[in-house]
């Protein structure tokens, strides 16, 4: 049942669930202020401008209704009419507006995800003067907030007239749809989406799966796939807001979104292509379902096929989960992924090793963890040696997801592909012979162990956090803008000294402030300053160029091989 209406009629008589399985809050300063947008030009035309589609669906309560879609745009608009009600001069008004579109008795109009409610119904209820004593606690909380802030600000320079601009929301339009049950509701929700956020691939699988349920089995998973979901979501906002926390670069990017989580997940369940867009991953589903849809067998063959990638998505998600929330902890874990930076290849196979119990494993024969081979794996051969590997990764990936595997054979399995086109020679000889610098990742693991073995003991999660809050550059010994002649130090000429000035054996690591003071120095102007450093390699290596100042072409190569055998013994085949 569908009929288009002014959000006054909306709001009359209605109460609003946002359901456990839909995402958190998400929209950006920006959405808020297209919609400010929409009812500024519903002012200035005094027209009933048209919002889009809320879809919801029926509950036992004939009050209570649960947003199936339209839950950013509600959620908004609300924090719109709630500033703009504490604007109004008198109090009567307050309360009337208030108990119409917040609160009626002691009941909010609309209750969001559990773990947002009390934050946002403070916010609901404040002003900007309050709203400083609240603290996000996750990612959908932040989102939220920064509505707030930005729904405050456009209220204190654009709303002159409180009682015109309320009277302006009340004439928006929408086109609602209400449907008997959810599962109805989401057959209409697979058609629309909230304005300024196109609906996800993870959100149009979730549909899918709903519609064979409905459509062939009896509704049989109906609620697994509520509930699956809903995790799915409140894992994602968790590995987000992690990411973020602890600067995961690749995974706290706006370039990663659910839809990655997808479509890694795909390379474990599938064979079909070992670099599926999420596009194609959905369409690979929706193909195997039609197809087992024409087998005679098609209702237990759809039964079993919706249960395996169900429990398969959602386990694999919860195990990416799983590490990311390791990162938090543990010093290996957040060294892998926020200072080197786990290639996004290996995140397929280091999450089926997760999922499968075995990442924290040691290896019989290497006596290191499986996480820690990974860390060599990834250094070695996919920033050293530049190494695409997808398809070997994804083959891994799958395989681990789908056949029986024991640690000698998966121990097998990595000694292969850290050995695959590099040996422990041809490591010496990349590392000291060819320009990393760019490799900023590969570079700052491979100092920051060294510092640790000077120091003989390992840094807590606190002591890297530090060091990395420091903003740590890759620094060049020598200088790439030089203040000397290039000649004087054994270099042939300035192009000779180009060539080898990204090398190695030139290279340190340092605080960003401590390098900014230095710049251009010569040595004797750098040597002090490298020992104030908190890198044990920098400091040492100042106070020798202290004791040998004579720092040339020589000196940098005989540096270079002495690193990159100590680092071939640290990081081997």
């Amino acid at each position: 049942m569908s009929s288009q209406q002014t959000l006054k009629q909306f709001f009359s008589g209605k109460l609003l669930d946002i359901p456990r399985y839909q995402r958190s809050y998400a929209w950006e300063k920006q959405n808020v202020s297209e919609l400010f947008e929409d009812i500024k030009e519903a002012i200035e035309t005094n027209s009933q401008h048209y919002l889009g589609t809320i879809v919801l669906a029926k509950t036992d309560n004939p009050e209570i209704y649960t947003v199936v879609d339209g839950q950013q745009r509600l959620t908004t608009l609300l924090l719109f009419i709630a500033c703009v009600i504490r604007k109004l001069p008198e109090e009567a008004d307050r309360t009337f507006f208030h108990r119409t579109y917040i609160k009626e008795q002691s009941r909010y109009k609309l209750i969001p995800l559990e773990r947002d409610r009390d934050f946002y119904f403070q916010l609901l209820d404040m002003g900007a003067v309050d709203v400083g004593n609240l603290a996000p606690e996750n990612k959908s909380q932040k989102f939220l907030l920064d509505a707030f802030d930005e729904v405050e600000n456009l209220a204190k320079y654009h709303i002159k007239k409180p009682d015109v601009f309320l009277s302006s929301i009340e004439k928006l339009s929408v086109l609602e749809f209400i449907e008997k049950d959810e599962s109805d509701a989401i057959r209409i929700f697979q058609t629309v989406n909230d304005r300024g956020k196109e609906l996800s691939r993870m959100d149009k699988m979730k549909s899918l799966l709903f519609y064979f349920s409905d459509k062939y089995l009896g509704r049989k998973y109906d609620d697994d796939i509520n509930n699956g979901f809903a995790d799915i979501f409140t894992w994602y906002d968790e590995i987000k807001l992690i990411a973020e926390r602890k600067a995961i670069n690749i995974i706290s990017s706006k370039q990663f979104t659910e839809d990655d989580l997808l479509r890694h997940h795909h390379i474990c369940f599938s064979d079909e292509s070992y670099d599926p867009t999420s596009h194609e991953v959905q369409e690979n589903v929706k193909n195997h379902l039609y197809k087992i849809r024409k087998d005679k067998n098609s209702a237990r063959q759809l039964d079993q096929y919706i249960s395996r990638y169900l429990k398969s998505l959602v386990g694999y998600v919860n195990a990416f989960r799983n590490i990311i929330v390791k990162v938090n902890q543990y010093p290996e874990y957040y060294k892998l992924f926020s200072i080197q930076g786990l290639n996004i290849v290996l995140y397929p196979v280091i999450t089926q090793l997760e999922k499968n119990s075995f990442l924290d494993q040691v290896l019989p024969t290497r006596n290191i963890t499986i996480q820690k081979m990974l860390s060599i794996i990834d250094l070695r051969l996919f920033k050293l040696r530049a190494y695409q590997g997808r398809k070997h990764a994804a083959e891994f990936a799958y395989s681990l997801n789908t056949k029986d595997w024991d640690l000698k054979d998966i121990e097998n399995q990595l000694n292969w592909l850290n050995r695959f086109e590099i040996s422990d020679s041809r490591f010496k000889d990349y590392l000291e012979n060819y320009d990393y610098y760019s490799q900023t990742g590969m570079l700052r693991s491979l100092f920051i162990d060294y510092s640790e073995r000077l120091k003989n003991k390992a840094y807590s999660i606190k002591e890297l956090e530090s060091l990395m809050a420091s903003n740590p550059t890759i620094e060049h010994i020598l200088s790439k803008t030089p203040n000397f002649k290039p000649r004087a130090l054994g270099f042939k000429n300035d192009q000779d000294f180009e060539e080898y000035q990204n090398l190695l054996g030139n290279l340190t690591i340092l605080e960003k402030k401590i390098n900014s003071s230095i710049q251009n120095s010569n040595i004797s102007g750098k040597t002090a300053a490298y020992k104030k450093s908190k890198f044990k390699m920098t400091s040492e290596l100042g106070t020798d160029l202290a004791v040998n100042p004579g720092f040339n072409k020589k000196t940098m190569l005989d540096r270079g091989k002495k690193l990159s055998d100590k680092f071939a013994q640290w990081w081997p085949e």
